[in-house]
């Protein structure tokens, strides 16, 4: 089989999400919007804002801890779980097998995740790969799932290919039928922000996929 490489930032079982600061008229200050682009140009996009435009990091004392290793495998099982058995469009038949955890993949992503980089790791050999940054006290985990598996939205399952400038490789990785298991790793950083000098601190997610997902020519399901 050959790995899909047609869409941008999207290898082989690779999908990169930012959620990035929503400004604009009407918005809270501190509302979130996922942004599916480019880790450069959401890197690039992220460091021309002017201060006045990022979201800023609450103080120390007003954040959320980050999950537990425990808290994180439950939840990010559960959340996973949740969006295949919502998968719609249209709806699997058979109904997609519930993902188990992997401590293999889980080990491969606490160990990338140290680094605090938005981008995919070179070094993943057969895992399939989803990435997250959010500022500080934004998203939780659920939250995090839920943006990738909201991409359905943008899939077009009769063609296989995500709608003209939107991205979808999140979704179809989360619901592939015969990736089996995840593993996944989260740490605030406090270096390397793709949010631009203005937001030193943020949070990066990574989670592993085994068998991986978003092979060219192929459907999720």
């Amino acid at each position: 089989m050959i790995p899909r490489m047609a869409l941008p930032v999207f290898r082989r079982g690779l999908a990169v999400l930012l959620l990035a600061p929503l400004l604009g008229c009407g918005s809270s200050a501190n509302a979130q919007r996922p942004v599916s682009e480019s880790t450069k140009q959401a890197a690039a996009r992220a460091a021309a804002r002017k201060a006045p435009s990022a979201t800023p990091a609450p103080p120390e004392g007003t954040r959320k801890p980050v999950p537990s290793a425990a808290e994180l495998k439950r939840d990010m099982v559960a959340a996973h779980n949740a969006a295949r058995a919502k998968a719609s469009r249209p709806t699997p038949k058979p109904a997609l097998p519930a993902l188990t955890w992997s401590d293999e993949a889980a080990r491969k992503a606490e160990s990338y995740v140290k680094e605090c980089r938005f981008e995919h790791n070179p070094d993943r050999g057969t895992f399939g790969e989803n990435l997250a940054a959010a500022t500080p006290d934004t998203w939780d985990t659920a939250q995090v799932v839920k943006g990738w598996a909201d991409e359905a939205a943008d899939y077009d399952y009769a063609s296989g290919k995500c709608k003209a400038g939107k991205m979808c490789g999140h979704y179809t990785q989360v619901v592939w039928r015969t990736t089996k298991a995840v593993g996944c790793a989260t740490k605030l950083c406090t270096k390397n922000s793709p949010f631009g000098g203005n937001v030193k601190t943020w949070q990066l997610w990574v989670c592993n996929y085994a068998p991986p997902g978003n092979w060219v020519g192929e459907k999720p399901y």
